[in-house]
């Protein structure tokens, strides 16, 4: 197994993208910190499925939750060796019409919890002199979106974070980098694309359809694992083959 006693915080990952990569990490031998928000029953009912995880409440958005969350992993685990940054929220809106807590919250969510976060992580890799970091962003993030302003700069910002870990985590053996995804089938994203947009960016990627949340964690995996232990500061898009016009 690729991640045999390896410990993996994944943010978000209750349901979703999250849920599936938590499944695929567990599978590769990983101790899984399977992490809910508001939903405790969905992440029990994970936990239930997976031979090595354990369920932490975790509001990103919060330090102080953050903090608490850890202290409760490394009361069982002693240690954090992947980080995956996947929590996020979307709200699409023309950009006229995006409010100020509008912005506050998707910045909030998607861009300062991941800094946040990675940023409590960081001290407990660099005394281990090892870490695996990886952000799940969005190729909106790479060239805007076009009804989710706030979004695409959360998913921009996002992918600089990831670079810029890279740089300081270097001398400490912790590597960081982002994928960026294209339109993924998901709970958020199906009204999305059932609409005239969501069409269009269909039919633009070379694929001709959308992603599975299946197709995600191969790549979560590898970057987890030490097969990638000479990648760090890159930016990996699996979208499709997207080409947007």
């Amino acid at each position: 197994m690729k991640l045999d006693s390896k410990v993996a915080l994944i943010t978000g990952s209750s349901r979703g993208i999250g849920a599936e990569i938590a499944e695929e990490l567990s599978n590769e031998g990983a101790n899984v910190i399977i992490t809910y928000k508001k939903n405790k029953s969905q992440a029990e009912d994970l936990h239930k499925k997976l031979k090595r995880s354990i369920v932490v409440q975790l509001d990103i958005s919060d330090r102080q939750n953050i903090k608490d969350a850890i202290q409760k992993i490394l009361q069982t685990h002693k240690r954090i060796d992947i980080l995956v940054n996947n929590a996020g929220i979307n709200k699409p809106t023309d950009f006229e019409d995006v409010t100020d807590d509008d912005w506050d919250e998707i910045i909030n969510t998607n861009l300062k919890g991941p800094f946040m976060i990675s940023q409590e992580v960081f001290s407990i890799m660099k005394q281990q002199s090892y870490g695996r970091i990886i952000n799940i962003s969005s190729v909106s993030g790479q060239y805007g979106g076009p009804r989710t302003v706030h979004y695409a700069v959360s998913k921009a910002g996002l992918i600089g974070l990831g670079h810029c870990l890279a740089r300081f985590g270097a001398p400490y053996n912790i590597t960081s980098n982002n994928i960026a995804l294209g339109i993924i089938s998901t709970q958020m994203s199906d009204n999305i694309m059932s609409s005239s947009l969501g069409k269009k960016i269909i039919g633009n990627t070379l694929l001709n359809r959308p992603g599975r949340i299946n197709e995600i964690p191969g790549i979560v995996t590898f970057l987890a694992s030490d097969n990638s232990s000479y990648i760090t500061g890159q930016t990996f898009n699996v979208n499709g083959g997207i080409i947007f016009s």
